[in-house]
């Protein structure tokens, strides 16, 4: 059974991005699309950094991560997402009802993983970190330690937005 402090130490620990699906992301199924392979700068683990948004209402997004080699470590043959940043969306509860309708974050628990919710972490809490994609962005990558992306993507899609949130 892996522990939280395993669970944090993948999240935290320095990663350098390898390969890059493409340099912009690219419109599919509704939705501008990338990712990214990383692999730990001790090269132990690997992942990929998932980027998303919807393209009829860009505040719908996520930024996720997603560990790669969990068969090599736990013995689990599956892709576990780890941490997703998130805007606001639908989740068919009455507004208010529910942490959906604001910017949040989904982290992977260790009841998670013993329950095989290996894409659907429990783990869910509102975020002041971000009130943007670009926000989510800067502040998911900064809070995984992802090396070298800037070398890879282009940048000029993520405009810092100096967008405050309602409640600063």
């Amino acid at each position: 059974m892996i522990t939280e402090t395993a669970i944090q130490e993948l999240i935290r620990c320095p990663k350098q991005a390898l390969k890059a699906e493409r340099r912009r992301m690219l419109a599919e199924n509704r939705s501008l699309r990338n990712a990214v392979t990383l692999i730990s700068t001790n090269e132990k683990y690997t992942f990929k950094l998932f980027l998303r948004q919807s393209l009829e209402f860009s505040e719908d997004f996520s930024v996720g991560l997603i560990w790669t080699n969990a068969v090599k470590h736990i013995g689990i043959g599956k892709d576990i997402i780890l941490i997703r940043y998130q805007g606001p969306h639908d989740s068919g509860k009455p507004f208010g009802e529910d942490l959906h309708n604001e910017y949040h974050v989904h982290e992977i628990s260790p009841e998670d993983i013993k329950n095989r919710r290996y894409l659907r972490p429990g783990n869910k809490s509102v975020s002041r970190d971000f009130s943007s994609f670009s926000g989510a962005f800067f502040s998911f990558v900064d809070y995984c330690s992802i090396l070298g992306l800037e070398t890879l993507i282009d940048y000029s899609q993520f405009p810092p937005l100096n967008q405050l949130s309602l409640f600063d």
